[in-house]
């Protein structure tokens, strides 16, 4: 069931995937995303600064629709926003009884056939002191978006707070748009790379048995000496800091799968400048796969990931355009062309922003 004004746009493949791997049109995969608010402020500018940001961004407003064994995504016109409100402050640990909840808020099951795919609570810890925090499903979501749900929340707060229209730049591209533009691309001479490049796969690692979700796990911390002398290393055989942490990874999986290393390096797709305000998931990842055979050394294992890397993404194409030209069948593999994914996401904060409102400063 839709509402009129409802617009259909072809999942893109990422989404496809997504979609029809889970049970009853259901998933438990929602990121949390929170903000500390120091000051007095209103829920009802925060309801306002919302309704804004989901009138602006088809994402907030998306589900999907399984259809004969594709997906489609559907962008309502408009859904409610409902900002829930939970007082924590006569808990004997605030900060712990928010840690619980947060977490237990994200495992939440959600249906994906009707909008939003995400939800939104306001949490009292204190005087003058709330959490805003949202949980959004990773269809809808990815981690380019979330330094612009801040930049936007706080001007959209701004906005609200001065009783006016927020001032936000004109979005020229909407997710559905990038979704029909990705399914509709074809690229002969590099379909015929890849099909070379990933013929004849090695075996996958087992993975634990996880109930359908999917596993992740921060590689441990780096010590920032080490951390500088890796940077060394990596000037000092001309590749990027990125390649040389990429090389250790690839150095940790040979152990477990031999010479032959396939890893799924997650990228953000915003090449183009009109992508680079867009909330929504344009993220895929691209198959990498490095020859460790032989025997390397350090130089010779920089050399080659580098290679690798570079080969691969002068030639990137969807990752769900490379399963389809792949020669191999994929059946027994679960469509799988790796079993490691990488993402390498630099330490970054978008830092305090302050509001003045009736009561005061206000910093978030």
């Amino acid at each position: 069931m839709t509402t009129p004004g409802t617009l259909r746009y072809e999942a893109s493949y990422y989404q496809r995937d997504w979609v029809l791997a889970c049970r009853d049109a259901t998933s438990f995969y929602s990121e949390p995303v929170a903000w500390d608010i120091h000051g007095e402020l209103d829920p009802a500018v925060l309801t306002r600064a919302l309704r804004d940001l989901v009138g602006r961004h088809d994402a907030l407003r998306t589900a999907f629709r399984p259809r004969d064994g594709d997906v489609d995504q559907l962008v309502w016109p408009e859904v409610e926003v409902e900002l829930r409100t939970v007082d924590l402050s006569a808990d004997p640990d605030p900060a712990a009884a928010l840690e619980t909840y947060l977490v237990r808020e994200a495992e939440r099951p959600r249906p994906l056939v009707a909008p939003p795919l995400w939800h939104a609570v306001l949490l009292r810890l204190g005087d003058r002191h709330q959490v805003l925090a949202m949980f959004i499903h990773h269809l809808v979501f990815d981690g380019w978006s979330h330094g612009v749900l801040h930049d936007e929340l706080v001007r959209c707060v701004r906005a609200a707070v001065a009783g006016r229209p927020p001032r936000l730049p004109r979005l020229p591209l909407r997710p559905g748009e990038f979704a029909r533009e990705e399914r509709t691309l074809r690229d002969a001479d590099a379909e015929r790379w890849w099909t070379g490049q990933l013929a004849a796969l090695p075996p996958l690692t087992s993975t634990p048995e996880v109930g359908g979700r999917f596993v992740s796990a921060p590689l441990p911390a780096v010590p920032l000496r080490h951390s500088e002398a890796l940077r060394d290393l990596a000037d000092m055989h001309g590749v990027g800091f990125n390649e040389a942490l990429l090389a250790t990874v690839v150095a940790t999986r040979r152990h477990q799968v031999g010479d032959d290393v396939v890893l799924g390096i997650t990228r953000a797709s915003r090449d183009r400048p009109e992508s680079h305000r867009v909330i929504g998931p344009l993220l895929d990842h691209l198959p990498v796969r490095v020859d460790t055979s032989g025997g390397i050394k350090v130089r010779d294992l920089l050399e080659r990931v580098h290679h690798a890397y570079r080969e691969a993404a002068v030639r990137k194409l969807p990752l769900g355009l490379i399963r389809r030209v792949v020669a191999e069948d994929l059946t027994d593999r679960g469509g799988r062309l790796y079993d490691t994914r990488y993402n390498y996401m630099p330490s970054a904060s978008s830092g305090a922003a302050v509001v003045l409102g009736p009561g005061g400063e206000v910093r978030i």
